[in-house]
């Protein structure tokens, strides 16, 4: 084990962060999204020359459409990729091109308003394309939806993927047999799953979302069958949504959206056989929370909050420098031995490097265990419990703790800051000579995390709502929230059904998580936190 932790290791004491960013120093770096990270700077800074950013741009792990744009205000205007080129042509420009340009950059949402002539040049263009072919057949005909209905599932989430907005409302918003629906949700087709799920979350297809009542799919995704189920509920279909709920139950393999259905079958139900099963859960949540608040049961999940001893010494590496991470990361990931694992967390028993012996540890036990750290915060003057409990949330859901994370949007450190945030927060802060590569500090990550925080508790009130502008944005919570169609008073099922119906995927996901986090480390701080009367404050329509 010595010598496998001296190979992690060794490649570590070469590398530090340059104080400046030189050609010369992004090639001494490895690939990946450090570099770009430390590449994009370099491009954004308007001394580079064009010679040079030629250079760092060949160097790029994941090229983005941020970084071209950088290398094309140089004065090099950048090659596009032949969809890309072929997407920008007009519709008699496409035409003069080969059939694979044409499958690039044909836009299906033309296809009806296409004269006879230009139509018969396009369907002789695309007929060796059987695919493509079938779709500017359907978008030909006189009963678009009719002929979509027909064809699979695939067939009909491309078309609808590709109409605008306005096409979708005049010739998909219209009442639809229940079991032509079945046919095609029940082939399972992840398209038309994502796109079933789109239009049950949204009230802009009010017609279509009303004939899926009653279609009794069986086979789509759970999520798309828990939807559906919660489509059912709200239009008090009682029974059919306790089908759904369970057939998601039963079909998950994600314990998260397991727990939820479960959740939900106690919910409209009442059985507390249901809510006692859910108690039993070892994974941490906020429905086995709500669960064994609501029996006054112990919880039969396992918690870690530290471990013993630790050294105050140093660690063996810069635990703020992300090159450093990436290159330790990719040297774990090649030991998979648990019990190597298991004796390496060892090497890393320091203070400082918590967050990695917990990221090691997790792995040598298969993530059976659920981590609450709060590293650092003694060097931290909480203004209160709540606070450091939100701050902790966020943290954990955001980096776990690793303080030199940096995401593929360049958000940076244990608190994944943006680097267009930094500089307001510091001025605010009144810190205004800190860096970007500052935000790699966990104790100013910290005190960054929790000022903006503070901002958005000042505003949006309880945490749930502020998880959620901390991953959305404080702008797509509050347009949100102006619709005034969720967290409405009064309303049965309410909050839980604003919370499943929150439109962005990732803030609505995020949100839970972080509540349960949340929760947990009130309790770990010495505040017990009753979650129904927390989820009440957030009534506010």
């Amino acid at each position: 084990m010595r010598k496998q932790a001296i190979g992690i290791f060794f490649i570590l004491s070469v590398l530090c962060v340059a104080k400046e960013i030189t050609i010369e120093f992004l090639e001494s770096k490895p690939k990946g999204l450090a570099r770009d990270f430390y590449i994009w700077r370099f491009l954004s800074d308007e001394n580079t020359s064009l010679q040079d950013a030629l250079k760092a741009y060949d160097l790029v792990h994941r090229k983005t459409p941020k970084l071209t744009a950088l290398l094309e205000k140089k004065g090099m205007p950048h090659e596009l990729p032949r969809e890309l080129q072929c997407a920008r042509l007009d519709f008699k420009s496409l035409l003069k091109e080969d059939l694979e340009c044409v499958g690039y950059g044909l836009k299906l949402s033309q296809v009806p308003n296409l004269s006879l002539q230009d139509l018969k040049a396009l369907k002789d263009k695309v007929a060796p394309n059987k695919s493509l072919s079938t779709k500017v057949e359907i978008l030909s005909s006189k009963n678009i939806l009719t002929q979509m209905l027909l064809s699979d599932a695939k067939t009909f989430a491309q078309i609808y993927n590709a109409l605008t907005q306005k096409q979708r409302e005049k010739l998909i918003n219209q009442n639809i047999k229940p079991q032509r629906l079945k046919k095609l949700a029940d082939e399972n087709a992840p398209a038309f799953d994502k796109m079933l799920q789109g239009i049950i979350l949204s009230d802009s297809l009010p017609r279509f979302k009303k004939s899926l009542l009653n279609a009794h799919i069986t086979k789509a995704s759970p999520y798309t069958l828990f939807l559906l189920g919660i489509n059912e509920l709200m239009a008090k279909n009682t029974k059919n949504a306790l089908t759904y709920f369970k057939l998601a139950q039963n079909t998950s393999k994600d314990v998260l959206l397991h727990n939820k259905a479960l959740f939900w079958r106690y919910y409209v139900s009442g059985d507390k056989k249901l809510l006692s099963k859910l108690a039993q859960s070892t994974n941490i949540d906020i429905y086995t929370i709500y669960a064994n608040q609501k029996l006054r049961t112990a919880p039969q999940y396992t918690i870690i909050t530290d471990f013993t001893p630790l050294s105050e010494k140093k660690p063996p590496f810069n635990i703020q420098d992300p090159f450093e991470w990436e290159i330790l990361r990719s040297n774990l990931l090649q030991v998979n031995d648990a019990k190597a694992l298991d004796e390496l967390t060892q090497e890393f028993a320091f203070v400082d490097s918590l967050a990695h012996m917990a990221y090691i540890h997790n792995r040598a036990t298969k993530y059976q265990n659920n981590y609450f750290l709060s590293p650092f915060a003694q060097n931290i003057k909480w203004k209160s419990i709540d606070q450091k409990a939100l701050t902790y949330a966020i943290a954990r859901q955001e980096s776990n703790f690793l303080p030199a994370l940096i995401s593929t949007s360049y958000a940076l450190g244990m608190m994944q800051i943006m680097p267009f945030n930094v500089a307001p927060f510091a001025k605010s802060l009144g810190v205004e000579d800190t860096k970007l590569e500052d935000m790699f500090n966990p104790i100013i990550a910290l005190e960054f995390g929790r000022f903006y925080l503070g901002e958005l508790e000042r505003e949006f009130k309880n945490p749930l709502f502020v998880a959620y502008a901390y991953n959305g944005g404080p702008g797509f919570l509050r347009r949100t929230l102006a619709q005034k169609k969720l967290f409405i008073k009064k309303r049965k099922y309410e909050p839980w059904l604003s919370m499943e119906l929150i439109p962005y995927e990732e803030s609505r996901i995020y949100g839970l998580k972080v509540l349960a986090n949340y929760i947990v480390y009130e309790e770990l701080f010495g505040n017990n936190i009753a979650l129904e009367q927390l989820l009440a404050t957030t009534l506010i329509n």
